[in-house]
């Protein structure tokens, strides 16, 4: 049976319409916004070119720039259902803002410029007494100028042996020392202090029925130190510096009453031989981690040929002694920032080494020796500007030397300020 001529036409129309769509009714690539144009009424009626009604176009019923509600929707565009409760529902747009803000690089801080300086001194570092044998890495600020009184006494309780081993005193043996010390520093820039440290010191002693007893001055050390680097608030990265000490044979030009060759108890400053000029360096580590400071020190003395009379032997002769390396640890816990209380707990270490790094050997026996002994320090704020520590150092090991306890306690005392304001190193 054949087909009538009207459903043939409908037909091929159908066809066209499906391959040559309205281009209108499709969204652009890049979406624009579309013209304004008055809304048809709905009395009207459009129509395509095949008499049928038109949809609307898709960019009037939802504007890419702004969604279109419920309310506002265009005759004859698909309504969103109702929300509970009343109200128009919103259409979302296509593409919503991301929430997260980008990722800020951090800028590096450099080695011990004004940035780093800025950012230590903007981060947690409260004024407090401090440890009693191990020297800050850190500086005074320019200009400012402090001074430390320290106490040491030193008795001896026994001797140690070769191996290590522990052993009394010598018959008639007796040996005890006072040393009163007097550290000032004094902050030549950012990253350099001045140190001066003179010291007097006291021995009571007897060996064999010779009393050895008075005061006088000790040997005298003085020098530089300059931070290499300045610590990182937000890593590990500790501050470092490095000293530049000479000590001076203060002993022997004033005849102060002390064991030639023999060593004064154990300080904040670098032990040398009595009467021996020394040339010393080292390595000074800070790191603050509230509430706890990290500290290391290493110190390196060349004690430079003398001559001089050794005991038990008569006339002088060229004494030669082998270097010092001294080691120190420390931590500190700050449990109250306004008072300054807190704890710390110090290693010290001290070895006496079978060589010189000039090359002569040692002349004294025994060439070697080492020391170390342990101490827990206390320290609180007696004003703003006056800091108190104390405690007392206790052996731990030993050999080819005396065991003594050493009770300690310092007076810190802030003079200058920058700005009118009292800062710490």
């Amino acid at each position: 049976m054949g087909r009538s001529p009207g459903r043939a036409i409908v037909g091929i129309v159908a066809v066209l319409l499906f391959l040559f769509p309205d281009r209108n009714g499709f969204a652009d690539s890049t979406p624009m916004a579309p013209a304004p144009s008055p809304s048809p009424s709905s009395g009207e009626k459009t129509t395509n070119a095949a008499g049928k009604k038109a949809s609307p176009s898709p960019s009037r019923c939802i504007s890419p720039q702004q969604p279109a509600s419920l309310s506002t929707s265009p005759a004859g565009c698909p309504s969103a259902p109702p929300v509970p409760g009343g109200g128009s529902a919103t259409v979302s747009p296509a593409t919503k803002p991301s929430g997260k803000k980008p990722r800020l690089e951090k800028h590096a801080l450099s080695r011990n410029g004004a940035d780093a300086l800025d950012a230590y001194r903007h981060t947690w570092n409260p004024i407090t007494g401090g440890p009693e044998f191990l020297p800050l890495a850190d500086t005074l600020p320019e200009g400012e100028f402090n001074a430390r009184m320290f106490f040491y006494s030193r008795f001896t309780e026994a001797q140690y042996t070769g191996s290590g081993g522990i052993t009394s005193l010598p018959p008639g043996y007796y040996q005890t020392q006072l040393l009163l010390l007097g550290a000032m520093y004094f902050g030549l820039s950012t990253n350099d202090e001045l140190l001066l440290l003179p010291s007097m010191i006291s021995t009571f002693s007897s060996t064999s029925g010779v009393n050895l007893d008075g005061t006088g001055f000790n040997d005298f050390t003085f020098g530089l130190k300059h931070r290499w680097v300045i610590q990182d608030p937000d890593s590990w990265r500790p501050s470092i510096s490095t000293p530049f000490l000479i000590t001076l044979p203060t002993t022997t030009w004033f005849g102060t009453p002390v064991v030639k060759g023999g060593l004064p108890p154990i300080s904040v400053v670098p032990s040398t031989h009595f009467g021996s000029p020394a040339f010393t360096t080292g390595l000074f580590l800070r790191k603050n981690r509230k509430p706890f400071r990290f500290l290391g020190d290493f110190y390196y003395t060349f004690n430079a040929p003398n001559s001089g009379v050794v005991p038990g032997r008569s006339g002088k002769q060229l004494i030669q002694y082998g270097d010092l390396a001294q080691y120190r640890m420390g931590v500190e816990q700050v449990f109250d920032d306004k008072t300054g209380f807190g704890g710390i707990l110090e290693f010290v270490g001290l070895s006496g080494l079978p060589f010189s790094i000039d090359g002569i050997a040692p002349t004294l026996h025994p060439t070697a020796f080492n020391l170390m002994a342990m101490q827990p320090t206390i320290e609180y704020n007696l004003t703003p500007r006056l800091m108190f520590s104390a405690g007392v150092l206790l052996p731990v090991f030993g050999n080819n030397e005396y065991l003594a306890v050493t009770p300690n306690f310092s007076l810190w005392y802030y003079w200058g300020a920058v700005d009118g304001k009292l800062m710490p190193r």
